[in-house]
């Protein structure tokens, strides 16, 4: 009834604890697909041994041609009612698809949509949808998930989590959208498939529970993504698909503004370096009134406080006093050297940048950082207007609304 397609490619350290974890399931009712994409590791043989063990594992070897291309290989095998992933170099909790399965058939639903754990070498905390659990299923409920799907309540808090890992899937409803997918999306391509399946779908559950062990590894948890180029092209490559998809399916009035910030979080999480020095009045947009000779404290180790650390560390050159995390601890845990707060003394004189572009979370911080003794004037969050306004009126030309 289910089919767990696992893309697999030079994670030969990772791999059998992600096996042994579908194996493992309370659902036993299970197909599933290895697709070896090239490998040059042991990854191909591990597979082939697991697949002797048990009957249920079938095994894709292919020529590497990136991660949309071995999904679009499993799938296109796959004969399950219903289709899940799971990525080779994470792990599933034994109730995960029992627990997704029985929400699908309780409600004929064609897509169930669960939460994640951010898993830290062990130490884990569960992330769930930023969207009300429940079933969607009526003309208003699923145009009330439309308008929330992406982007809900602020400048940009992420709704319904992009990733299709943490889902299950009707097949006929995923394949239709995973083989229309550019192979050359490299970031962003869970989104190009989870969104357009979501928009579309007659029946959606999300629930309120996560099972699925997202892990993070020393080498995933490096300053920035490479070429920013690349990134840059790649994110907007992932706008117009998304673009020309949604408005193929007469949705893109209820998307439009959730797909620009989506994508604005993207340029500026993987390719800050264009963006950076936009505004005459500061080096750091869309940070306001950071000058040369500032020292600064950036709060926030997620995407966006990687790449502004990134550039004013080693581009800007700024005096950047601390890299800061509340979760410091689990960053610590994989070799990512992040500071708590009492760990450091910050002066009057020095500027927190709070690296977040949730607005609820950064009030929050704001408020933690005021009951700490820091001035309300040293703490600085995105100028949210004038972003949204240079993205609207620049030759990237999104649809800020």
């Amino acid at each position: 009834m289910i089919s767990i397609i696992v893309p697999v490619y030079n994670v030969e350290k990772y791999l059998p604890r992600c096996i042994d974890s579908i194996l493992n399931q309370t659902y036993r009712d299970l197909e599933i697909i290895m697709v070896n994409d090239g490998s040059t590791d042991c990854s191909g043989k591990i597979c082939d041994m697991y697949a002797q063990k048990d009957t249920r594992i079938r095994v894709v070897h292919k020529k590497n041609s990136g991660l949309v291309s071995a999904r679009q290989a499993g799938i296109g095998i796959a004969s399950g009612e219903y289709v899940g992933f799971t990525d080779s170099d994470d792990w599933v909790e034994k109730e995960m698809y029992q627990t997704l399965y029985d929400a699908a058939v309780q409600n004929n639903a064609d897509v169930v949509v669960g939460g994640k754990k951010e898993d830290y070498d062990g130490e884990c905390f569960s992330v769930l949808n930023a969207f009300p659990s429940g079933s969607y299923n009526t003309i208003e409920q699923r145009k009330y998930l439309r308008k929330n799907l992406i982007s809900c309540n602020d400048f940009f808090c992420m709704s319904i989590q992009p990733y299709v890992w943490n889902k299950l899937f009707r097949r006929e409803q995923i394949l239709e959208h995973m083989d229309r997918v550019p192979p050359l999306i490299r970031v962003g391509e869970d989104a190009a498939v989870s969104y357009l399946v979501l928009s579309a779908a007659e029946s959606v559950v999300v629930l309120d529970s996560a099972h699925y062990h997202y892990c993070h590894h020393q080498d995933s948890m490096m300053f920035g993504y490479g070429n920013e180029e690349q990134e840059y092209n790649n994110a907007i490559l992932l706008h117009k698909f998304l673009k020309k998809s949604f408005i193929e399916q007469g949705n893109y009035a209820d998307m439009e503004r959730q797909l620009s910030r989506y994508t604005i979080n993207n340029l500026l999480a993987r390719s800050y370096g264009r963006f950076a020095n936009t505004d005459a009045e500061s080096i750091l947009f869309p940070y306001p009134d950071i000058k040369k000779d500032d020292t600064v404290v950036i709060y926030g180790a997620g995407a966006l406080g990687k790449a502004v650390y990134r550039y004013a560390k080693f581009i800007a050159k700024l005096a950047v006093k601390a890299f800061v995390d509340q979760k410091a601890l689990c960053y610590r845990r994989v070799g990512f050297d992040v500071s708590m707060l009492e760990d450091i003394v910050i002066e009057e004189k020095d500027k927190i940048l709070v690296t977040v572009f949730n607005e609820a979370a950064y009030r929050v911080i704001r408020e933690n950082l005021i009951r700490a003794g820091l001035k309300a004037g040293q703490i600085i969050w995105l100028d949210t207007r004038k972003l949204e306004k240079y993205f609207k009126e620049s030759d990237v030309g999104l649809d800020a609304g």
